[in-house]
């Protein structure tokens, strides 16, 4: 693939999910191989409306999230930590994780996977 540079604004989350086992969650992918001339990592924004999850999953692939709004309540492993504006976390790969609203406001956040494309994060529920 030819990378290039790509500036991208603002738009809706749009993807997402809404069951009992993986959560109410939406996102929007940002950077992916698949669909912007980038590689080797794979970000997005995603939005958790308050009382709701992405529900604890793992994946072999790390992730780091930065908090940009809102309150949440992230599980990794057995510990939870409360998070907010700013915290930044980093889920080591196949480490059982999950974050739930626990604020009155919409949880945003930003994510990262060092995988070229979305696809390739096989999430385990």
């Amino acid at each position: 693939m030819n990378t290039k540079p790509v500036v991208l604004h603002a738009a809706p989350c749009q993807e997402g999910w809404d069951d009992a086992g993986r959560g109410n969650v939406l996102w929007r992918t940002l950077f992916s191989s698949d669909i912007t001339p980038t590689n080797a990592m794979t970000a997005g924004v995603c939005e958790i409306t308050p009382g709701n999850a992405l529900e604890v999953h793992r994946h072999s692939v790390p992730e780091v999230y930065f908090i940009l709004a809102g309150t949440g309540l992230m599980t990794v492993g057995d510990a939870e930590h409360v998070v907010r504006a700013d915290s930044a976390i980093y889920v080591p790969g196949n480490a059982l994780h999950g974050i739930r609203n626990i604020g009155p406001d919409l949880l945003r956040l930003f994510y990262v996977f060092a995988v070229d494309a979305f696809g390739e994060v096989k999430y385990v529920f």
